[in-house]
Order: structure tokens, then sequence, then C-alpha cells
């Protein structure tokens, strides 16, 4: 494969000179530039020029574009699809080859010299790369990506930006970069400044038969001819079914030849006998045997279709070229039944790369391959620091790594005597009235509940059984599993494959430039779902009882509790030092790898001290007996290490029982007369905890000193281990003295780093750590260049980018800029332009109400202001106010006299005042009592925000018309289009010239000497009057478009509703689609009617695929369009 830019190729010697070239080097397929090749006359010399040796395809050069084309050897046997695409501009040049059973896409392009032209050519090339075949884009792009490609280094350059953006989008890479050449050099020269501009990008499918580069310079032409050998992929050697690595596909379980299979073999396999643990492991391997051998079948059957249609698509093109025309419309046909089987491989890269579709309709394409392997490479471990030394062998680093968790998790450091009683003194017991309640017997209804509760895409353990199983097969699982509790309770053993984890190391923040070591990954369990429903439970029963005896300050792992009450206490502590400058050491213990280091004994004495209850303690004791786990590794799995310490993270039984853990040493400091702590009269705060962040709060050295005395005895007798120098204090508050290093101990003078969150005294003057951008921003990049409807950008916007900002906006007080640029960057991402179409407060609005629900960060806070307030029920907190809040509170709760008069200096507060006058101003005082915070946003957003002008003048301004057409089996871009529509953002000529827009010579339609708005374009232009009357007679419809009728889509009544409804909104998207096409002088523009049978074809293929209530007369339609039914 070869890319030249040929400057020329009109005269015959140019034409020779390249003839030459390309049999000289033996190229295959060469991707032309500045062809100059304008006229009919110039491609028919051409054309017979290279006949004897080459096939020709071609995009004439138009204006400044000197055009692109492809030539490919004839005796290679290149099949061509005879419908080869290009752009207006004769830029861009695409054609679909067959090559070696193998359909691929091949893009030649020619960038702009300007970069603003280059930034939006490559916007439009997006449109020939959504394919999801493999593909080579070739040619040159006029800019450069790294600095050695450039002999002046980068240049500032928009659109570098987009081209980026378009090569990961779909899965291109650089074909240098692949074959890890040396230095490729330049490919163009010009004066003093030398580039590469020339370059060729191919697939990751494309990627392993890189053979070969080669930059060659040409006497005829300023650029290099750039050469890419490709050689023939190898196949990969069949290996046997790794049954650890096994993993059910959730889709198969659609399948109901699949499900009737599952059904009998269950069904069969409990007739036989009682099912009890050691039956139910058999069952699990008898369905993996079952399954597997289903999809095999299903395997080979979609290889069988792809190798029948790849070859009746060469025979098709073979036919086509003997006989032009004649089979156009069957290669279409053939060449989009090839591509939806190819469209599944991008599935499995979507589950894999762990990117959340929010919607069924999105297509899974190439940016899912990309996001896989970058979640690949990001959890890949190259090198590993043992020691002094580092390691970068694969069975090196899983033998260090075998090693270092066998240590740590391999031994019970516990140690029974006088000082473990004493600390076991400090804890309560568990009432009798509830530790009866959590010791009786499972029962179905609690398993069916927590079947129901079961979180999907999660990833299954050792047997490869996943939530969706448990799900489909709940009727037919909850009875066994109950059978299956009750029988290892009396065995007092977890079957094999429960008793089997399997450890997977997720990188912690660090360095980029520092070589990892075992300290820095977080090892977290996948286990078996069976398992999962088991701990579920029995994590349920130990809330319930653990509760009891689990104080106030650990707010990990109960019910009930947040981390923002740990959040906000920190914060009042911090405030008050800085108003009142009382002393305050808080100090940050760290504990070494923790969970990690929990002792199995510790624990099990722990638990009934605090009178646990029999069934439960025994059942707890049972999931911690015998149980192993491999640790994965890049892919392969170490031996299996016996587990004798540790609860596990990723067991649902885990965050309570850790808390529980942890709750000696917190009570042992709390009733330790000599540690005064926080002193909030009238009681004192000594620890927070949330999970291993424990914070330490004291009023003296000496207090220090005692506080990590109790916490040295507690890792002696417990398993934990302090990490001094992770550990970190801050002195707050007025000191005589602030040594920076205390007991082996790093000081500061402020909490810089609380549960994420920065509590300096700037943060909480200013609220510079309220909102953070600059996480939102990383956040977003996951979201760039996937295909979604605008409903389903503001669904991302709120269940994604709104709980990055909002965790710290809780506790911390705001800047109302960083707040409107939250509002802003979510207004922009839905509109996927910089440009804002229509008021923003108008996306705030619910659905029914004409708006897309988004949140409205600043209501949101103002919300969140209020009911802390309101509905403060901690004595700490509640005095913060009072004594913080000063005069900005004093109006709404009572505050002794010498604070009433305080000015608030603080912004929490300020915030909390402003919160309470806009609420009061707009609602009764009645009404704030008992107002719930989500009824409270949503009163005042509807109160606050007038209505939206497109429903201003409408007989309702409500409607569940967007409800409705989340449900049509219409393309994405169809619903984006009605949501422009119905809020009258489409840009017809009256609109783009009210919002400031040039618009030559006049307003008027382009068809009609009347004025371009809405109602005209859809309903009085000649153009969809002939439309709209075709769409009657030809379907026999009494479908007669009215203005309020369209807004709201409501057409007929009954059973035909819906088809009327789907008709009408095909109908508005195809004139829509006509006019611009007339408008832009699209190649290939299609008048109203054929976009709109192209729509119709579309639902048929979605109705044909499943069941869908209120489409019954659709299949009247299809007779009367000549469709094949469904």
């Amino acid at each position: 494969v070869a890319t030249f830019n040929c400057v020329s190729l009109i005269a015959r010697k140019r034409k020779q000179w390249l003839l030459n070239l390309l049999l000289k080097e033996r190229v295959d397929i060469a991707f032309l530039q500045e062809t100059k090749l304008s006229g009919e006359k110039h491609i028919e010399d051409m054309l017979s020029f290279f006949e004897r040796h080459f096939l020709f395809v071609y995009s004439k050069a138009i204006g400044y574009s000197a055009g692109t084309a492809f030539l490919l050897r004839k005796d290679k046997g290149f099949k061509i699809a005879p419908e080869w695409e290009t752009d207006q501009s004769g830029r861009i040049c695409s054609i679909d080859i067959i090559h070696d059973d193998v359909l691929v896409k091949l893009v030649a392009v020619h960038a702009p010299n300007e970069a603003a032209d280059r930034k939006d050519f490559f916007k439009n090339l997006r449109q020939y790369l959504d394919t999801p075949c493999p593909t080579i884009l070739a040619g040159d792009f006029n800019c450069v990506l790294n600095g050695k490609d450039s002999s002046n280094g980068l240049m500032p350059d928009s659109s570098r930006v987009e081209l980026r953006k378009l090569l990961r989008d779909y899965d291109l890479h650089d074909a240098i970069e692949s074959i890890s050449a040396a230095v490729p050099g330049f490919t163009h020269w010009q004066a003093s400044s030398h580039a590469r501009i020339d370059r060729v990008y191919v697939s990751s499918e494309l990627e392993a038969s890189l053979e070969g580069y080669e930059a060659l310079p040409v006497a005829f032409s300023d650029h290099a001819l750039v050469i890419v050998r490709l050689g023939k992929r190898t196949k990969s050697r069949r290996t046997r079914t790794d049954w650890k690595n096994w993993k059910l596909n959730d889709s198969l379980i659609e399948d109901e030849e699949l499900k009737n299979k599952i059904k009998d073999l269950v069904t069969q396999a409990a007739a036989l006998q009682p099912v009890d643990a050691a039956c139910w492991e058999q069952m699990k391997i008898s369905l993996k045997m079952v399954i597997i051998q289903h999809s095999q079948i299903k395997a080979r059957e979609r290889k069988k279709d792809r190798r029948a249609l790849t070859n009746c698509l060469k025979r098709l093109i073979e036919e086509e070229n003997e006989s032009p025309g004649l089979f156009t419309e069957d290669i279409r046909n053939c060449k989009e039944r090839l591509l939806a089987i190819m469209e599944k491989d991008y599935e499995g890269a979507m589950i894999r790369s762990r990117v959340l579709a929010v919607e069924k309709d999105e297509v899974p394409g190439k940016i899912f391959k990309t996001k896989e392997r970058q979640r690949a490479q990001g959890n890949k471990i190259s090198q590993l620091q043992v020691g002094p030394e580092i390691v970068s062998e694969q069975d090196a680093i899983q033998q260090a790594l075998h090693m270092a968790f066998e240590k740590l998790l391999g031994v019970d450091s516990f140690q029974d005597g006088e000082l473990l009683q004493s600390f076991l003194e400090q804890m309560p017991s568990i009432p009798a009235d509830v530790r009866e309640a959590i010791n009786e017997d499972i029962t179905e209804a609690e398993i069916a509940s927590t079947i129901k509760e079961l979180s999907p895409r999660k990833s299954p353990g050792v047997d490869g059984l996943g939530a969706a199983f448990y799900k489909t097969f709940a009727d037919l699982m909850v009875p066994i599993l109950c059978r299956v509790f009750s029988d290892i309770l009396a065995r007092g053993l977890l079957p094999p494959s429960m008793r089997q984890a399997m450890v997977v190391l997720i990188p912690k923040k660090r360095s980029p430039h520092s070589c990892p070591s075992v300290e820095d990954f977080r090892p977290i369990s996948i286990l078996t779902t069976d398992y999962k429903i088991l701990a579920k439970i029995l994590a349920k029963r130990l809330d319930r009882g653990i509760r009891c005896v689990v104080g106030d300050h650990q707010a990990y792992g109960i019910r009930g509790r947040s981390i923002q009450d740990n959040l906000h206490m920190m914060r009042v502590m911090c405030e008050d030092a800085l108003v009142e400058g009382s002393p305050l050491a808080a100090l940050q213990v760290d504990l070494s790898k923790a969970f990690d280091r929990v002792s199995h004994k510790f624990l099990f004495r722990l638990l009934d001290h605090c009178g646990i209850g029999e069934t439960l303690g025994r059942y707890v004791r049972i999931c911690y007996k015998n149980i192993s786990t491999n640790i994965k590794v890049n892919g392969g799995l170490t031996k299996p290490i016996p587990v004798h310490s540790s609860v596990r993270q990723g067991c649902p039984m885990s965050p309570v029982l850790f808390s529980l853990y942890l709750e000696p040493l917190c009570r042992r400091i709390i009733n330790d007369s000599a540690i005064r702590g926080f002193n909030w009269a009238p009681s004192l705060l000594k620890v927070l905890a949330y999970a291993d962040d424990l914070t330490l709060l004291c009023s003296s050295r000496s207090e220090v000193e005692l506080a990590l005395k109790h916490v040295s005895d507690f890792c002696s007798v417990s398993g934990a281990r302090l990490n001094e120098k992770k550990s970190t204090g801050a002195w707050l508050g007025a000191w005589d003295a602030r040594p920076e290093s205390f007991l082996g101990i790093s000081w500061g003078r402020a909490v810089t780093d609380y549960l994420g969150i920065s509590l300096a005294p700037e943060c909480l003057r200013t609220g510079d750590s309220g909102i953070h951008m600059k996480s939102l921003h990383a956040k977003a990049q996951d979201w760039y260049g996937r295909y979604l409807s605008f409903f389903n950008r503001s669904r991302v916007c709120n269940a994604v980018f709104f709980p990055t900002v909002w965790y710290a906006a809780q506790a911390m007080p705001c800047r109302i800029i960083d707040v409107q640029k939250v509002n802003r960057f979510c207004a922009v991402y839905i509109w996927d332009s910089k440009f804002e179409r229509m008021r923003r407060s108008n996306l705030f609005l619910c659905r029914e109400k004409g708006g897309l629900g988004l949140v409205n960060v600043q209501l949101k806070l103002q919300v969140q202001r209020f009911i802390f307030f309101r509905s403060q029920r901690n004595e700490h907190l509640r005095k913060a106010i009072q004594k913080h809040g000063g005069k900005c509170t004093a109006q709404w709760m009572p505050v002794p006299n010498e604070w009433s008069e305080r000015v608030c200096t603080l912004r929490f507060y300020k915030e909390i005042e402003r919160a309470l006058k806009t609420f009061h101003a707009m609602f009764s005082d009645e009404y704030l009592a008992k107002v719930k915070r989500r009824r409270l946003y949503w009163d005042a957003l509807e109160l606050l925000t007038p209505v939206p002008m497109y429903r201003a003048n409408l007989r309702d301004t409500s409607s569940s018309v967007f409800k409705r057409l989340s449900f049509y089996p219409v393309k994405t871009g169809t619903k984006d289009f009605f949501f422009k529509f119905h809020t009258e953002v489409l840009p017809v000529k009256t609109w783009l010239d009210k919002k400031g827009f040039f618009v030559p010579w006049s307003t008027n339609c382009a068809l009609c000497p009347y004025e371009e708005d809405l109602r005209h374009v859809f309903f009085d232009c000649t153009n969809a009057q002939l439309f709209w009357a075709q769409l009657r007679q030809t379907l026999q419809v009494q479908l007669y478009p009215e203005w309020e009728s369209c807004k709201f889509l409501e057409f007929g009544n009954g059973t035909n509703r819906s088809c009327l409804e789907t008709l009408a909104l095909l109908g508005l998207h195809a004139i829509w689609r006509s006019r611009t096409d007339h408008l832009l002088v699209a190649v290939g523009g299609k008048p109203a009617w054929r976009h709109f049978l192209d729509g119709f074809q579309h639902v048929s293929s979605v109705l044909s695929a499943r069941e869908w209530a209120g489409y019954d007369d659709w299949k009247a339609f299809q007779k009367r369009l000549s469709w094949p039914s469904f």
C-alpha cells in the first residue's frame, strides 16, 4: 500500500513516471492526491493509460482541491464495490474492496492547507470512516501530530485535536508507530520547512499484518512515496477452552433455544434428586457445557453466513462489471447485511472496555475497540519494583506478586491475651431481640429480593455465570439456592467454586514516571454470583446487628450513614480553628493494606463478643473457611494462594465487617478520658472514620502520643500495620510550635486532603475546592465521540458529570462562576457545539414541560443548603450553624446573644443564608417545613423558569411527546431532528437571521417566493405539499399534518396511533433532509420521498426483529409500498 502526492497527472510523461515507479516498487494499492484531473477528457486518458495494470477510481479536482484517486493492481484479485464515495470538494475518495475474503474500506484524503478548513474537513471525514469493517486511511494530512515529524516542531494548529479525536474514535493507528520502525524521516520538503505529512493509518485488525515502511524521495514531486507493506494475517492457533477464564455472554441468554435447554437441564436435575451444595456444583459445570456448545454452534453459523455473503458480494461485483447498473441495488443490500454481521464484533469490545452504553440503539462502534485497548494498557503491569530491583518479564512479575500476596494473605497475625481482652471490653453487645431476628433461616423471599437487586455488567467469578443468568432464571434458581444455602450451613463448608476468588489489581494514583510496587495496587476480588447472593443476604443481617455496636463516628458500611457526614464534621472543625484559633491536631492515620491484614481469628472473636448469634456467626465463619485466590496478571493467573487474613474487597460483607473490625480502636480512644479531642461543648469529638480513613482529633501533643499508643496496641493484636510514611497530620488553630515532623509523621498547617477534598483556609473562605472542573473534563473524555441522542446526552450529564462535581460541592462552599461553568459545560455537551441554540434554562425543565431534565447545579446547591439547614439533627453541625452562621442564620434558628451579632466570614454559611432567603420568598413556611428535597427542586424550578417560547402560544404547555419519542423504532438522528423541530432551533433562514448569522440574498425560501420559517418548510412549501400528498395517496392514510399536531405528534387514535405518529415523524425528517441536501448541494442528494423510504425501511427492520406494541397496521403499509412483510 502506498500514498503519494503526485502534484499532477495531466501530462502523459507524469503518468509514465508514476506507472514506472509503482511497478518498480511493486505497489498493489496506491492512494493518490493532487491528480488535478477535473474534466472527462482527463479521466478517459487516465483510464486508458493505466488500464493494462491498474484499476482506477477517482474523485475529480474541484476548485483549489486537486483531486484524489486510487490505483489497484488488476492481477491481485481485488473486487471493488461499484458505488464509491466522494465529497463535494474532491478531497476525499472512499471505496470498499474485497481481498482474501475480507471486506476492507479504503479512504484517500488530501486535507486543506488552512487550519480552520482542515478542522472542518476532519469533522466531515467521520462519515466516511463510520463502518465496522477494517479501514485504511492514507493521504496528505497537511499537519503533524508529533514534534519529531516536523523540522519546526509542533506549531499552533486547531485541527490537530480534531484529527486525534478522529483516530481515537475509529480505532486507527499510525502505521510507522505500529511497526515500531526507526525514525521515519520527512515526506515533504519545502524550503527550510520539512514534515511527515503523508501518512498511512490502519485499523487494529490490520496492525498484525504490517511488515515494513519506506519513504522514498521522488524527483517529480516534492512529496515522498510512502509505502507500507501488509502481509497476510497469521491465523491464531486454536486453544482449548480455559474453564477458569470462561464467562457467559449475557446476549446468549436472549436466545429462546438456549433458554429452553437450560430450563430442561435444571428441571431434570432437580427431579432426579434434591439439589444440595455438591449437586449444585455439578449442575453449574453441566450448564457451562450446554452454553458453550450452543455458542460454538451459533458462532459457526455466523461465520458460514459471513463467508456466504462475502462470496455473494464478490459474484455480484463481477456481474455488475459485466452489466453496469443491473446489480447495484443487490450489491447495496448484500453490503448492508454483511456490515450488520461485522458490527456484532464490537459488542464484545463494548463490554470488555467497561464503557456504559446508555441507549439500546447506540451502535457498537470502533470507539469501543479504542476504549478496550486503553483499558488493557492501563491495567497492564509491564514492570514491577521488587526491593531494589525492577523486573519486567511476565513470569518474574507473576512470581513476585504471588510471593508478596502469599506473605500478606497467608498469615493470620493474631495475638491472644490481656491486651486483646482490653480491646474487646470496649465493645457493647447486640440487643437480644435484634440477635434473634438476624439469626432466622434464609428464606426464598430474601433470595428472590437479592437477585432483583444484583447489579448488571459485573464480572462473574470462576464459574462464569453472571447476574443476568440468575435474573433470567430466577424462578428456577430461587428454590435451588435456598436448599443449597441450607446445605452449606449443615456441611460447614462452601462448594469449591464459591471458595475461589480471582483478584484483579487496580492501579492506585501515583507518579506516571515511577515504577509501581506491590503497594501501588488495590486487590479487588472477583467472586461467583451465587456467593454474592448469599453474602448480600448475610450483609443485610450483619448491618442490622452491627449498627447497634458501631458508633456514629464510623460512616462506612452502615446503611443510613454517609461520607458527607464526616466531610461536614471535618469542615466544621477546620472552620472553628480558623475563626476561633482553638488548637486542634488532626492526625490522619494510614493503615497499610488495611483490608488485607484483617485477622480472621480477631474478627471471629469480636463477632462472638458482640453476640452476633450462632447461625449468622457460623455463616460468616464458613464464608472464610478454606478460601483461596488467584491473582490475574496481564491475562494470566498465578497459583492459588490460601487466604488466612483479609476481608475481600468485592465481597458484600466486607464493608460492615471492616467497620466492626476497626471499632475497638475507635472505642478505646473515645473512652480514654486523657484524650480531650475537639471540645464542642457539651460533647467531645475524638475520632472520625470512613473505612480505613481514620482521623484522630487531639488538643495537645501528649494526646497525640497517647492516641498513637492505642493505634500501636491495636495493630499488635489485630494484624493491622501503621504506615507512618503515608500518615499525615495538621496543626489547626493557635499552637506555640508547629513541627513539620512529629513522632515520625509529617505535619502541616492545614488539612489539604481529607477524603479527596482540600479543607485549607483559603478554600473555606473562597470556595476554590467546591467544584473540580479538571475532574469533570477528565470524566468527559470517555463520553466524547459517542453517538447519543439529546435525551441520552442529558442522562450522561445527570448520571456521570453531575456526580463528579456534586461530591465535593455538598460539603464545601462553591464559587458562583464555577457553578455556571458546570451548567454551561453540560449544555455545550448536549448540543455538541460551543454555540447554545436556545436559552439554557429550557434544558432544565422536565420532559413534560418541553425540556430535557438537565440538572440545574445552582438550584440543586440551594436546595441542598436549605435541607442541610432545615433537617439537621447532628448536634455538632447544628451548633456550627449557630456559631459560625452568626447574623446569616439567626433569623431562622435560635442563636445565643453572643453569636447573633457575629458577622459571618465563611462562605458556606452565606450560601445557606442565600438559599433560605430565596425559598422563603417563594414559598410559605408551612410548605417549607414539610417539603421533600426532590419536590422542592422541581417546584422551585417551575417557578423560576418561564414557559419556553416554543410552547408559549400552544393550547397546552405540558405534553408526553418526548416520553413517547423514546419508544418510537426510529433512528437516533430522527429523534434528534424532532427535538430541534419541537424546540424551533432548526437552522431555517428566519432563525439564522434572528441569531445574527449572515444570510445571503434574503430570508425567502429557495423554492418559493415566501419567507422560510418552520411552518413554511414543513407545510406550505411546494416540496412539502407534494410529499404529504404522495404519502397519503401511496399509503392510503388520512394524514393531514398541522402545526400543533406535528409539534406534539398527535395523529389518529386507538390502535393505529403509533403507526401514524411514526409516519409523520419520518415524513418531517425526510422533508428536512431533502431540503438540506438541496441547500448544501450534497453529492448523492435525495428527494424527500427517497429519504422517507430509507427511514421506513429502518423501522420495518426493527419491527421484524421483535414484537412492538401498537404497530399492527404497519404490515399493511409495507404491502402498499411493496416492502417484504415481517
